[in-house]
């Protein structure tokens, strides 16, 4: 038996290794979305925070500056003031809304840096701004801002605002310009962070990439090899090449699938061998000739396509009131006592025209008087044709399963009409051959059955005794008594031949009232004993209401003593029976000597040929005399 192997032994279900790629690839995808989601979140947050503290402390420095420059120009212009309307609005321009201002926009942006190295120019600012107005507070500015100092004071102080002012300029402009660069630190980072994050979703798709690939590999390795030899298998199942298996290894579908296909094939190979077995059967069922034959065939069929079983063919004999096996019994010899006389009814499948199963150790409602003895499993099934129960098969093992029960129907099924066929073939042949009214065989029969003796008889060396035997005054019998009675005295002979002789020998009748009786294996002193036994029996039959008594004359040769050939001899034996018949009647003649002149008596039932069947009832007065 040729076997397919894989060469992957699988671990995990197919419908799992599909999951396990679907589950990676999405984790890749959300992997990639998570982390290019991340990243954009990142960096919008870091941008949307960059960009509010640029712009809020670069306007913040904007307005400071400008609050810083009008400081500037208005401490500028009232130092040189002479005129105190002037000067007294200009003073309370510096002093309660400019110089408030100031305070009130250095407070905020030092709130807003908080503690850091990055509040060092808000704090060098906070501290020139306390200088510019510890200068506009100094005696010397509210001196020159009355008009009560020179022009070299004037100018000197006019230099210091214009340094202060400066100073607090430059600050200004030092602290907008580390805002830009650290604007563009933040941007170069988040220049950089994007570029990482670039970099990570690459690698996360080269790897979702690498992993696809690979499980698309490993699913190709490990699933399309299989396919390919559950291909090739199922090519070979379609060839007729049932003998092949798969070799599934694993637990997945597909190995599931391997073994199904395993039990497939084994099933249509069993389904294959049971159909071929059958189709024999049936065949060699055709080409029986008898009943005996179509009966051990039955038998041996079963017996041989069930291994262990005991098959028993039973049969209704010819009345149909018995049951009789019709092939050999089992040795136990349980089943040939239960046959001892056994009626049709005592079987179930004949009473009930249906299957009837016996399970060993089983006690059903019902038991089989025939099979039914618990020890093994049987099944009989009933021989039906046409409705009317000719027999039954009974076949015993130790279990029956179902495809045995399956087989034991189909074939008693097919047996059954060729059974009743062989039967009636034979029942047909043998009215052929039989003489309805005595019961013994015809002319035709005895005919057939003398030369097939004689030709057994030359074979075997050994003599053969023919006696002719005709009624002596029947004529006379059908006219005082009438036919009726005349048929009751030739039935009553019959019978008596019937009970009289051996097994092996023959009688028959040979004409209206003439009877042939073959004795094989006796010299003629034997046969002429046999015949006188026949006479004196024949003379003590009785039947009612017929006072005659009933003889008959014998004539007897033996081959090969009186004739050389199955004709001859019958010529023989009639030539001694006319000569009983002159003699007086009721006697035993023995045939003259082979040598001896024979006279030409007419026998026109013996030349060699099949005699006709009217022949049988034909009289023989016209040969010898009543």
């Amino acid at each position: 038996m040729r076997g397919y192997r894989t060469r992957i032994r699988l671990r995990q279900r197919v419908g799992v290794k599909f999951f396990l790629m679907l589950a990676l690839l999405v984790s890749c995808l959300l992997a990639v979305a998570m982390v290019g989601a991340g990243t954009r979140a990142s960096m919008k947050s870091e941008a949307q925070r960059l960009y509010a503290d640029s712009a809020v402390n670069m306007q913040r420095l904007a307005v400071l500056r400008a609050t810083f420059t009008e400081a500037g120009r208005v401490a500028l212009q009232m130092i040189p003031t002479t005129d105190r309307t002037r000067l007294a609005e200009l003073r309370t321009r510096l002093y309660n809304f400019t110089v408030p201002e100031a305070d009130r926009l250095l407070t905020a942006l030092r709130e807003e840096l908080g503690p850091g190295p990055g509040t060092l120019p808000v704090d060098q600012m906070i501290t020139y701004w306390q200088g510019f107005r510890a200068l506009l507070n100094s005696p010397t500015v509210l001196a020159t801002a009355s008009g009560t100092t020179d022009t070299a004071t004037n100018d000197q102080m006019v230099e210091q605002v214009s340094k202060a002012w400066n100073a607090l300029e430059a600050t200004v402009v030092q602290m907008q310009t580390d805002l830009a660069t650290r604007a563009g630190e933040g941007y170069a980072r988040i220049e950089r962070e994007y570029e990482q994050s670039q970099r990570n979703i690459t690698l996360i798709i080269a790897a979702a990439l690498i992993a696809g690939i690979g499980g698309v590999v490993w699913l190709i390795r490990d699933v399309v090899p299989r396919i390919q030899t559950y291909s090739r298998f199922a090519a070979d199942v379609a060839d007729g090449q049932l003998g092949v298996r798969l070799e599934p290894t694993g637990s997945d579908e597909l190995s599931e699938l391997g073994h199904a296909l395993n039990r497939m094939v084994e099933r249509r190979a069993a389904e294959h061998d049971y159909d071929t077995t059958q189709a024999e059967f049936s065949r060699a069922l055709q080409l029986t000739k008898n009943e005996s034959e179509a009966h051990q065939l039955l038998k041996r069929h079963l017996e041989r396509a069930i291994p262990g079983a005991t098959a028993v063919v039973l049969i209704r004999n010819n009345s149909a009131d018995r049951l009789q096996s019709a092939t050999l019994l089992p040795d136990d010899g349980i089943m040939a006592e239960r046959l001892a006389g056994a009626l049709p009814h005592t079987c179930l499948a004949v009473r009930f025209a249906q299957p009837n199963d016996e399970i060993a150790g089983h006690d059903g409602l019902l038991r089989c008087d025939l099979c039914g003895d618990g020890a093994s499993s049987s099944r009989c099934e009933p021989l039906l044709v046409g409705g009317e129960v000719i027999g039954a098969v009974v076949v015993q093992r130790s279990q029956l399963a179902e495809q045995n029960k399956r087989r034991i129907t189909e074939s008693v099924v097919h047996a059954a009409p060729v059974l009743a066929n062989l039967r009636n073939l034979a029942l047909a042949e043998h009215r052929a051959l039989t003489d309805a009214l005595t019961g013994l065989p015809n002319q035709r029969a005895s005919h057939d059955t003398l030369l097939r003796m004689a030709a057994q008889s030359c074979r075997a060396l050994d003599p053969l005794a023919v006696v002719l035997i005709d009624l002596d005054h029947f004529k006379q019998i059908n006219d005082l008594y009438g036919h009726d009675k005349g048929d009751e005295v030739l039935a009553a002979v019959g019978a008596m031949f019937a009970a009289s002789l051996r097994a092996s020998d023959f009688a028959g009748r040979f004409g209206g009232e003439e009877f042939l009786v073959l004795l094989p294996g006796t010299s003629s002193r034997e046969a002429k004993g046999v015949a006188e036994h026949l006479r004196t029996a024949m003379s003590a039959i009785t039947i009612p209401h017929f006072e005659r008594k009933i003889t008959a004359s014998f004539g007897v040769a033996v081959l090969p003593d009186h004739a050389p050939d199955a004709a001859t001899l019958v010529r023989q034996a009639d030539r001694a029976l006319y000569l009983a018949k002159a003699a007086g009647r009721d006697r035993v003649h023995i045939a003259a000597d082979a040598h001896a002149p024979t006279p030409a008596v007419r026998h026109p039932r013996i030349t060699g040929a099949a005699p006709d069947a009217t022949a049988s009832t034909a009289s023989t007065a016209d040969r010898h005399p009543s």
